[in-house]
């Protein structure tokens, strides 16, 4: 995969949903749990976020090996890699089977499809030769027509529409250009923060942090109050954030950073339901990875030191 050129693929992001709409939903009586790693699990992170504020049914995302011990055979198990070679993926594949639960697969191949096709799962290929940080349209759209996502028609519809801020994109990226981003969001943007702090780092090969409001109010508020290095924090705020949160944000903005002259960025999301809200915002993030890089003098293609952990665990 780090041959394959990032940039052309968050630059046609948008142009990259569309493409599953016959999939069906899957019928389940017991717990759905979404395994999956960095790039390819996040999907699982978004659709639990968005059934946990507008739906009626619990989502479980699952970044680890394995799956939890409480799991049983009226589960229902999605298993999301992108090369269908992410160890940790692959051993939740293969404990699914163990337990006896439904599987499912979204993949382009790799050893994940080989163990769906042994045992009969449903398997589900998306399009190859993307970078997996970049092909979250390809993998959480069937994600979400599997699990029954309300108006996901028209949640797609509005996503075609989003455009790029190419000046915003550029603005941001050199106010956080040789800073220590910290990264806040509340609710349904909470996926949103962890994805700007992956991108950048992937990316832009830059060191960043997120956290989520109200949680830190309780323990990292503290640590600001000594604050040595440069930093520079970005709110991600929901257009249709609550008043209660709206205060919260703005208190907090008040006594952590702005009294320490402390450079606060804050975005506002775009769009009518929430997976837009969602993409719109994270488009925006992907493309100021790409321009921070630029700045960076950075090649945002290859993870050199990513790829050398998974020689040196030999695929464990």
């Amino acid at each position: 995969m780090v041959n394959i050129d990032i940039s052309k693929d968050i630059r046609n992001f948008i142009n990259m949903f569309g493409k599953n709409s016959n999939i069906l939903p899957i019928n389940c009586k017991g717990q759905i749990i979404v395994s999956g790693m960095g790039g390819s699990g996040i999907g699982g992170y978004i659709a639990s976020n968005i059934f946990d504020n507008d739906e009626k049914r619990q989502i479980i995302p699952w970044n680890n090996y394995s799956l939890p011990s409480w799991v049983n055979h009226n589960d229902y198990v999605i298993c999301i890699s992108y090369s269908g070679n992410t160890a940790e993926t692959l051993s939740a594949a293969k404990r699914a089977v163990q337990i006896g639960c439904k599987l499912d697969v979204i993949t382009t191949g790799g050893k994940l499809l080989e163990i769906a096709k042994k045992n009969n799962s449903v398997i589900n290929l998306v399009e190859k030769g993307h970078q997996p940080r970049a092909a979250l349209p390809l993998l959480i759209e069937p994600l979400l027509y599997k699990i029954g996502r309300k108006n996901l028609k028209n949640e797609l519809q509005e996503i075609k529409k989003i455009k790029a801020n190419i000046t915003l994109v550029n603005k941001i990226a050199k106010k956080i250009h040789n800073k220590i981003p910290c990264i806040y969001a509340h609710g349904l943007m909470k996926p949103v923060a962890y994805r700007w702090r992956c991108q950048i780092e992937e990316n832009a090969k830059q060191l960043a942090f997120h956290h989520e409001i109200p949680e830190m109010n309780h323990n990292e508020i503290v640590g600001w109050t000594n604050v040595e290095e440069d930093m520079v924090v970005i709110l991600i705020r929901d257009n249709k954030e609550e008043h209660y949160i709206r205060d919260r944000f703005d208190a907090t903005k008040k006594l952590a950073w702005l009294s320490q002259d402390i450079e606060v960025i804050e975005i506002f999301a775009e769009g009518n339901y929430p997976l837009t809200r969602i993409i719109s915002s994270i488009y925006l993030g992907d493309l100021i990875s790409l321009e921070l890089a630029k700045l960076n003098n950075i090649n945002p293609t290859p993870v050199e030191i990513i790829e050398k952990l998974k020689g040196e665990l030999g695929g464990k």
